[in-house]
């Protein structure tokens, strides 16, 4: 948040750790394999520190007065899995309250038709009662807050970031290492949602503000009729 261009990124990613108790032996014996590695490569770090003051006013004035996104990703929509984000969201936007995003929301139809979130493909690995979990909770709409009628922030308790980078980081080994194959051929469906996130972010706010953006090859198409006066719809045409 030191960095000057801050307040110029129509969007930021956060992804809180899980901020609740240390984890049990029980629970490291399922996550890890018989050689003491995880056989997902991100290990989540217990606790969560907290913002300073002037944190705190830097990411308000972002997100309320000018008009950035912020996009969280969760790993499932049960409480434990939601506390970290809780959290941040008590400390950063106290007077405004998380609510479920429904399907037919602008942001699912900003650039790609989309009916909803995706899901995502991997809850757990392992044979039944031996399983591993992945993803916690049940598959629902996503959740966010708004501000002034905007979406202001999205969080993915479908975990679309990390579907795309298991499909480029391969993170499955071992007996397991077939799951890999399930979010290749995944990946590219999450792309399409983020970029329909990504497009929503830009077109609304105040910091990137493409509102009123006409193509180049629009303009081109336009001929001797003079360039247009008005953005095409995005759905269409970008």
């Amino acid at each position: 948040m030191k960095d000057v261009s801050f307040f110029q990124a129509p969007i930021i990613f956060m992804e809180p750790v899980s901020g609740g108790s240390r984890m049990s032996l029980e629970y490291l014996r399922r996550v890890y394999n018989s050689h003491s590695n995880p056989i997902w490569n991100t290990r989540r770090p217990s606790g969560l520190g907290t913002y300073t003051d002037t944190e705190v006013q830097k990411l308000r004035e972002y997100v309320i007065n000018r008009g950035g996104f912020i996009y969280i990703l969760t790993h499932g929509n049960t409480d434990n899995a939601m506390k970290g984000t809780r959290k941040v969201l008590r400390e950063l936007l106290p007077e405004h309250h998380l609510g479920f995003v429904p399907n037919d929301h602008p942001i699912y139809n900003s650039y790609y038709s989309l009916n909803g979130p995706l899901r995502f493909p991997l809850r757990m690995v392992g044979s039944a009662g031996h399983g591993i979990p992945l993803h916690f909770g049940p598959y629902s709409e996503l959740q966010g807050i708004t501000i002034d009628g905007r979406l202001a922030v999205l969080v993915d308790t479908e975990q679309m970031m990390h579907v795309i980078d298991g499909g480029v980081q391969k993170p499955f080994y071992g007996k397991f290492q077939n799951q890999n194959k399930i979010l290749e051929e995944f990946a590219p469906h999450a792309v399409r949602q983020l970029i329909n996130i990504v497009i929503y972010a830009i077109t609304h706010g105040n910091i990137s503000d493409y509102s009123n953006y006409v193509p180049e090859t629009v303009l081109k198409d336009s001929g001797n009729k003079g360039p247009r006066k008005k953005a095409p719809i995005v759905t269409q045409k970008l």
